[in-house]
Formats: structure tokens, C-alpha cells, sequence
């Protein structure tokens, strides 16, 4: 039976690299969720030549994007096999600084948005008796600079959403996972150190140098994961938390460059 997913952020980064993947390796199609509906047509007609994939341009923040993006997978697809959550905002604040306008932004998207998604998908999931979620947070959920501090917050919360989402769901045969992602090279990264932070066009080079792996963290290497956690090879497992980092919580974080 083909298996079909339904991922949010899919116009880029981590969305459209597991949509890729998910593709290659059998899934019949694929569901991308993005406000862009420029950049969204754009990917979503590059991964055409690797299966089908349907688009559909939805803003995370307004409330009824979940149930209408649940809806338009099941039209399409007929099921949903993986939900997975990889959108996300990095809007920067710290405790001290945080606007009331920022911080609904970083909960809209980042907590808001992904349990109503979990509780839609979950329905159709219950009905199949199977089914996985993914949820993208960050290790800055575990703490990290301070310019940061509301993101952090944000994360930290759907971590603990994907344990709870695990517990109620383990008998209806829905496995939920969270990746604690570290400092990857994306497209919107790349924009936000340039553009917010004034870095050099090279910073992931000069600092991916400066890591055990000697590079930053790829889009295809989350990809490799999410495939791995949809796959019978992980069947056995489920409410897991895990930090796909280059050191373990606290290291890397501790670095210099990272609190400059």
C-alpha cells in the first residue's frame, strides 16, 4: 500500500528535502503546506519529476489552516501515513524583549499550529490504525543565547506536546517523534545570518569548519531521519526526543561564536 505525507514548510529547507526523500523511496505523494505560493509552485515542480506531490498555500497563524490542510491530504490521498511539522519560525527575542507581537508569532507557528495539526491528523490516523508525526524543534529548546530566549520557549513546548501526543495515541498506532535540530544550513538561515546578524556570505563555511563534523548540519541529513522514523525500522519505538546535534545538550551551544 503507498504511503502519503503531509508536511508543512514545504516551499524549502528541511519540508522540501524530506519531500524528496520520502519520493525516492517509495511514498506515493506528498502534501506541501507554505504561505509562498510562488517559491511552494517552484519546489513542488522540481519534486514532480520524483512522484506526485500537491500543493496547498495556507498561512500556519490562522486557525483553520489545520483542519484545511488535513482535509485537502485526505481529498488527494486518501489517507496519511507521516504528519510532518517542519515549518517554523525563528523570530528573535529575548526574555527582557520579547513583544506581544512576536511572541504569538513564535506560538502561532510553533505550538499553535502543529498541536491543531497532530489533532486533525490524528483522526484520520486512528481510523487507519496507523500512522507517524515529526515534529521539528531545536535544541535551543534546551536553552541556548538569549537573543533566543522566546524560540527556546516555543520549542521546549512542542517537545513536550510530541511526548504527550505519543501517550494518547500509542494504542491507535501512532508513533510521534520530535528532532531537536542544531545549527543546519538552510536557505532561511543563510537569510537570517546575512540579513539580521550581518554575517558574511561564507559563515557556514567558516564556522561549519569549526564543528567536529566540519560542516553544518544539511536538509538531506534530517531527511535521512524522517524516512528512518516512517520506516518498520523504527516501529518500536515512539515518543522519542532526539538531538541530532554534532556534541551533546550544552557543548556546542556553549561555543563563542554562538553567543556573539
Amino acid at each position: 500500500m503507498s504511503r502519503f505525507a503531509l508536511i508543512t514548510g514545504g516551499a524549502q529547507g528541511i519540508g522540501a528535502a524530506a519531500a524528496a526523500k520520502l519520493l525516492r523511496e517509495g511514498f506515493g505523494g506528498v502534501l506541501l503546506l507554505d504561505r509562498n505560493a510562488a517559491r511552494l509552485e517552484q519546489e513542488a515542480a522540481a519534486l514532480r519529476k520524483l512522484g506526485q506531490v500537491e500543493t496547498l498555500v495556507a498561512d500556519l497563524r490562522e486557525d483553520a489552516t489545520p483542519a484545511r490542510a488535513v482535509a485537502a491530504c485526505v481529498e488527494k490521498f486518501g489517507r496519511i501515513d507521516l504528519l510532518l511539522n517542519a515549518a517554523g519560525d525563528v523570530s528573535r527575542g529575548s526574555v527582557a524583549e520579547t513583544s506581544l507581537e512576536t511572541y504569538h508569532q513564535l506560538f502561532d507557528v510553533n505550538v499553535k499550529a502543529p498541536l491543531f495539526l497532530m489533532q486533525e491528523a490524528s483522526k484520520v490516523m486512528q481510523a487507519q490504525k496507523s500512522g507517524t508525526i515529526i515534529n521539528i524543534s531545536s535544541m535551543i529548546a534546551q536553552g541556548g543565547p538569549p537573543h533566543l530566549a522566546t524560540y527556546g520557549a516555543s520549542k521546549a513546548a512542542l517537545v513536550q506536546l510530541t511526548k504527550h501526543a505519543a501517550h494518547t495515541w500509542a494504542w491507535d498506532g501512532i508513533r510521534c517523534f520530535a528532532i531537536n535540530l542544531g545549527w543546519a544550513f538552510t536557505e532561511g538561515e543563510q537569510r537570517t545570518q546575512t540579513q539580521v546578524h550581518a554575517m558574511p556570505e561564507n559563515w557556514s563555511e567558516t564556522i561549519g569548519q569549526q564543528t567536529p563534523g566540519g560542516r553544518l548540519i544539511l536538509p538531506n541529513d534530517i531527511a535521512d531521519l524522517v524516512f528512518y522514523l516512517t520506516s518498520p525500522s523504527a516501529q518500536m519505538m515512539n515518543g522519542t526526543v532526539i538531538d541530532f546535534e554534532q556534541l551533546p545538550a550544552g557543548v556546542f551551544r556553549a561555543h563563542p561564536i554562538l553567543n556573539s
